[in-house]
């Protein structure tokens, strides 16, 4: 078996390996009409899983739909790319007699709307906005088994909230969104993935009812025997010899099996790679990783923190000089250091929620009454950049 390394985009086809326990459980959910919310902390293989359960649905007569929202900052672009998505792959309803004046008007639109052009959709008055949200809703086809993916939702949000009236707007699309998924009798089920965590997003914002119909479908990492079968599969396309036990050991190096990390360790030891694998060029090949910038995300994506970026910050600066962990007690401390001891709740209670956005994004982990990496790798990387 080889397997194309492609580091950093989602894999499909023979280049998706492993996540068959997912897989089959996330076929029953849809499959007994359940929309669902991909909960995972980023890199762990989302949007993949998300693409082949498309092929799956495809193959099985179903339409799908897949809408990166990561491509757009503005609900114009929101608009365009759903309406672009679902006439694509035939979502929408065929003009007939009968159809009302506004849903005439808007498919004659729809059909206007091509790549590289311009939406004529006016969304300025709050009436019209309202108008033409019922308008798509009602256009779309719901007695046709149908599976729509919307990839980085809470990214698109985020930004959306920074926006003139930011809040309401992201109300009014999580609302339509959820309206989408209440109606009778439906057959479209829906995946939301991301890398932000889209129930920690909605509950921050006292919206978390907009999603409450969703079944959180979570995704850890591969098992001990998929990890191993993804690295020998790297190998062989590859080329390259790898006895089993430098592949435990790269992995136990690792701890943290995740597709990205393999991926990346394997990319290292391929580039220096001439006659064999030992463990002196695994270790060569960790050191480097820690240094460079393929974790460089991990970081840069703690400024979705907003107001909680600072102490996140402290915590994992913390965190990376103890590799035996740190307790609750000590991390308060930590951002305590400089206030006034008047301020212990308030900063008690930004820890608790800075704590449980690490964990749910797989910053961190907590063990008994101990909070770590849970990756290794991060912990080394994050000391060489912001440490030593």
């Amino acid at each position: 078996m080889c397997i194309s390394n492609k580091i950093g985009p989602p894999v499909e086809g023979e280049d998706f390996f492993g996540r068959e326990k997912e897989i089959r459980k996330a076929n029953r959910l849809l499959d007994s009409n359940h929309s669902l919310l991909l909960s995972a902390p980023r890199r762990i293989g989302k949007s993949s899983l998300a693409k082949r359960l498309i092929e799956e649905k495809k193959q099985q007569g179903w339409k799908c739909v897949y809408i990166d929202l990561e491509e757009t900052t503005t609900e114009e672009g929101f608009l365009r790319l759903v309406i672009e998505a679902f006439k694509k792959n035939g979502i929408w309803k065929q003009l007939t007699e009968g159809m009302s004046k506004g849903l005439v008007s808007v498919l004659d639109r729809i059909e206007k709307v091509t790549i590289g052009g311009v939406v004529d959709f006016n969304i300025g008055k709050r009436e019209e906005q309202e108008d033409l949200y019922k308008n798509l809703k009602e256009l779309i086809k719901h007695d046709e088994d149908t599976f729509i993916v919307v990839d980085e939702l809470t990214l698109f949000l985020g930004i959306l909230n920074k926006s003139e009236n930011g809040a309401e707007k992201v109300a009014f699309i999580l609302n339509w969104l959820r309206s989408l998924r209440q109606v009778s009798k439906t057959n479209v089920r829906w995946l939301f993935c991301g890398s932000v965590g889209l129930r920690n997003f909605t509950t921050a914002m006292n919206l978390g009812f907009t999603i409450n119909d969703l079944m959180e479908f979570g995704l850890g990492e591969l098992t001990r025997e998929e990890a191993e079968g993804l690295l020998s599969g790297l190998c062989k396309s590859e080329d390259m010899e790898m006895s089993e036990e430098l592949i435990n050991y790269t992995l136990d190096k690792l701890h943290w099996n995740i597709p990205y990390f393999i991926q990346v360790i394997f990319s290292k030891l391929a580039e220096e790679y001439e006659d064999e694998v030992t463990k002196e060029s695994i270790d060569i090949a960790y050191n480097k990783l820690c240094s460079e910038n393929y974790l460089s995300t991990w970081s840069e994506r703690l400024s979705e923190y907003r107001e909680y970026e600072v102490p996140a910050r402290q915590i994992l600066k913390a965190l990376s000089t103890q590799s035996a962990g740190l307790e609750r007690e000590a991390m308060l401390n930590i951002l305590m250091t400089g206030q006034d001891a008047s301020k212990v709740e308030e900063v008690d209670y930004i820890l608790s929620k800075v704590l449980e956005m690490l964990e749910n994004d797989g910053y961190i982990l907590k063990v008994d009454s101990i909070r770590t990496f849970r990756s290794p790798l991060l912990r080394d990387y994050w000391f060489n950049k912001f440490v030593q």
